[in-house]
């Protein structure tokens, strides 16, 4: 006996020792995160915090749920370009298309044939199980014309009953008529806390609630909540702004898989937290609801949408490509070329793959469009790319929960990045993404627009390279950036100089961790390999993700001052009052743009304005300004101001500037910088407009934060 339990001990000390270089093994080969990695047997294990959240499982993203693969519907109309406005003839097909029945949910697709098709209007799908497909991104192209409009619209219109029944004359067409008889319910959260990344928690009551229910998950927005957020005392301009108003809540939908006495078990992981200590009264609601009647199953894809380029701010720009306002949907193989505020996913479960979006010129003006617009959830942004200087790739809007995936994509531009733009969206993973010459945020936006505040929580920037990121913790709440590559920054909340705010979660900082993406890791233990391929991926592994080596675009020149340094104001966004006949030649690009020939030529002689975004926080103690030769001695009086601490502080005033004038002040921190023309005797003509920080001065206090510019 003791023989055999020698035996026994010796075999256990073997396996133990194996295991233990299996694990060193692979450990000393690559890297691994601590709060998702892979045990010895592939399963994905998860750290929590001291209050149980965890990154959530956001294989969810996508078509169907995520891991099925885009449908190849049979063409069942085709369309040939008539050398005309083709909108009417395309529009045509559709609608005949649309009257086919169902068959395992799809009606059939309207094929363009090759050729150019000049569109003047939005063509719309607003039925259900419809495709509109090209004949590849090279042969079909769809030229829009005329007057301002989006090329191609899904879902006309977006249709919410919830718990109400629907009369039949009512019924949104292409959408089936299911739960006449619905009969809803109402319960709360009773737990104190519920984390995020949770499928599971407990309620009041869980009578009138059944397996297979959806319901909605309300999230209440209290005085407490913002005020714990820090998001109550947002002041710009001596004005309060608002975050999120009380009463304007947080909603996400979810699926009963399990109920257990009180206990309801849901199919997705929640993408956010609820902690009842800031959030009761009057508690986070669980209703029982009807799904929202949108179209579903409807593809557009193979197209080119070209539109002519124009050097124009974007919100006077008149053509953006296509609006997804249904469910179960998919954008596929599209270019996307000039177009301003490209898409807008505004449904669930939509997958956009291989779509590229090419911009020739920069958006004019400090104000940003996005490319990608994520307004809805499970959405699946895969395998995309951009470029374009001066705005968001992606972007989140207000109060959107994940689980929201950005796969694999590539994004070029020169002042742009990736970054939730306002009022507390959840869970979003951005997964394999390369944005070399711009940046990855999930920030504390302050009073940015009007009071945009803290944008995301709950957030994974996983095996990213970036030129630069800008990861904060809110309260309460993590945000992390894994495996990633690039220079980490840390500010204050936007237009604030103090104080700097506490930097989110940097796991294994500048080194890649395994597994290669979050995202097809979790999908593949959720669904199996069969899932990845169904996408597209062979594998999880780096040769799937070949866009880790893109080159920088050239750095905008910089313009050194022998006297003062390098001039920090150049090729930075800037918004004017007014240039003369609203002409680009003289417009306020033109006062940073390092060319000593051109000009900003204003539109009045009194009370004319130029305001730069200096895209973070930036200390300067100098500027210089210069009129245009030949028209020096205009400028009478000026004024010229920073934005500091969400107000407007005085750095300098003067008379005459002439050729060539520098002002000192004080060093001081600004987010935005504004000069003012007083009065003149003519038209305005600024040649330079200049920002320095004189190292050599001697009242110098702060230390320079160029290199924290964001641009």
């Amino acid at each position: 006996m003791k023989k055999i339990n020698l035996i026994r001990y010796v075999i256990f000390l073997v396996l133990a020792f194996c295991a233990a270089c299996a694990h060193f093994s692979r450990n000393s080969n690559t890297n691994e995160s601590e709060w998702v990695y892979p045990d010895d047997s592939g399963n994905l294990v998860y750290k929590t915090t001291p209050q149980g959240d965890s990154i959530m499982d956001f294989s969810f993203a996508g078509y169907m749920g995520g891991g099925v693969a885009l449908p190849k519907i049979k063409a069942m109309k085709a369309v040939r370009p008539s050398g005309g406005d083709d909108t009417t003839n395309i529009q045509k097909a559709i609608d005949e298309v649309s009257k086919f029945p169902l068959r395992a949910g799809f009606r059939g697709a309207v094929l363009l044939k090759p050729g150019t098709f000049i569109c003047s209007n939005s063509i719309v799908i607003s039925t259900s199980g419809v495709v509109l497909r090209g004949s590849g991104t090279n042969a079909t192209t769809i030229k829009m014309v005329g007057s301002r409009h989006r090329a191609i619209l899904i879902g006309g219109g977006n249709f919410r009953r919830g718990e109400e029944q629907v009369p039949p004359d009512e019924t949104p067409p292409g959408i089936e008529r299911t739960n006449l008889n619905f009969v809803s319910a109402h319960t709360a959260f009773v737990d104190n806390y519920v984390p995020s990344g949770a499928t599971a928690f407990t309620v009041a009551n869980a009578n009138g609630f059944a397996v297979g229910d959806l319901i909605s998950i309300r999230r209440p927005t209290t005085t407490n909540w913002v005020h714990f957020m820090g998001m109550d005392d947002l002041v710009r301009n001596g004005k309060h702004q608002t975050w999120l108003g009380i009463g304007r809540d947080g909603l996400q939908e979810r699926k009963i898989t399990a109920i257990d006495g009180n206990q309801i078990t849901v199919d997705i992981p929640l993408a956010d937290s609820y902690d009842a200590k800031y959030l009761n009264p009057p508690g986070t609601l669980v209703t029982k609801i009807r799904p929202e009647m949108r179209v579903t199953n409807v593809g557009v894809e193979n197209l080119h949408i070209q539109c002519a380029p124009l050097e124009i701010a974007y919100g006077r720009a008149p053509y953006s490509a296509i609006r997804v306002g249904g469910d179960d949907c998919w954008v596929r193989d599209v270019f996307c070329e000039e177009t301003m505020n490209s898409t807008v996913l505004a449904g669930k479960r939509i997958t956009m793959e291989n779509i590229s979006v090419k911009h020739t010129f920069p958006n004019l003006g400090a104000s940003k469009p996005t490319d990608f617009s994520i307004e809805g959830g499970q959405i699946l942004i895969d395998r995309c790319s951009i470029t374009g200087d001066n705005m968001y790739f992606v972007w989140t809007a207000g109060l959107d929960p994940g689980p929201n995936v950005i796969l694999n994509s590539t994004f070029r531009g020169r002042g742009s990045r990736i970054q939730p733009h306002m009022r507390w969206s959840t869970g979003l993973l951005v997964d394999n993404c390369t944005v070399p010459d711009g940046g990855i945020d999930f920030p504390n936006r302050g009073v940015a627009g009007s009071g945009h505040g803290w944008t995301m929580g709950w957030a994974v920037a996983w095996n990213c390279i970036a030129k630069f990121y800008v990861i904060q913790n809110p309260p309460g709440v993590y945000n992390w950036a894994i495996g990633c590559i690039g220079d980490r920054l840390h500010t204050a909340r936007y237009f604030d100089a103090a104080p700097v705010l506490p930097e989110g979660i940097f796991d294994s900082y500048g080194k890649p961790v395994a597994p290669q993406s979050l995202y097809l890791a979790q999908l593949q233990q959720r669904l199996g390999m069969r899932a990845l391929k169904n996408l597209g991926y062979s594998a999880n592994v780096e040769k799937e993700f070949p866009n880790k080596s893109v080159p920088r675009l050239p750095e905008f020149s910089m313009d050194a001052n022998k006297m003062l340094g390098d001039n920090l104001a150049l090729h930075h966004p800037v918004n004017i009052t007014g240039s003369r006949n609203e002409s680009l030649q003289f417009s306020g690009e033109k006062a940073v743009d390092g060319d000593a020939n051109t000009y900003w030529l204003a539109d009045s002689m009194t009370n004319v304005s130029l305001e730069m975004d200096t895209e973070g926080p930036l200390d300067i103690n100098a500027l210089s300004l210069s009129e245009a030769a030949g028209m020096q001695g205009r400028v009478q009086s000026y004024k010229v101001e920073g934005q500091v601490g969400s107000d407007w502080k005085l750095l300098s005033q003067g008379t005459i500037v002439g050729d060539y004038k520098v002002d000192r002040f004080p060093s001081t921190t600004v987010w935005k910088v504004r000069l003012t023309i007083l009065s003149s005797t003519n038209y305005p003509a600024i040649r330079e407009f200049g920002l320095y920080f004189d190292e050599n001065d001697p009242t110098a206090t702060n230390k320079p934060s160029s290199k924290r510019v964001l641009n």
